[in-house]
Parts: structure tokens; C-alpha cells; sequence
């Protein structure tokens, strides 16, 4: 599994879990999936973003 892949895994299993804790859970929990989701979209844009700059630095002489 590549580290594309399981980001996405991931964010799918947060995503199944965040919607039965926003029914079932506290607000503490709901609190922490909510935080785990922000994370796991801040790493994935970290990952889009890093061929961009890559990219733009081989441009540079």
C-alpha cells in the first residue's frame, strides 16, 4: 500500500467513524474526531503540495 492509498484508507475509516460518534458521541469525542480529521487533511495537503514545490525548486539554477 502506497502512502497515497493509506492516507485515503484513513481518512475513509475517520470519516465511517466520525459520522456514528457525531450520532452516539459525547462532545468530547466528537471534539477528537473532528481533530483527527483536521490532521488527516493537513497531512494530505502536505502531500499535494510537496511535488509542486519540488517541481518549482528544479526550475531554479
Amino acid at each position: 500500500m502506497t502512502e497515497d492509498a493509506g492516507l485515503e484508507a484513513m481518512l475513509d475509516a475517520c470519516i465511517a467513524a466520525y459520522e456514528a460518534v457525531k450520532t452516539h458521541g459525547t462532545s468530547e469525542m466528537q471534539l477528537a474526531a473532528r481533530i483527527l480529521l483536521q490532521l488527516i487533511g493537513e497531512r494530505i495537503a502536505q502531500e499535494v503540495a510537496a511535488p509542486t514545490v519540488e517541481a518549482s525548486n528544479e526550475n531554479v539554477a
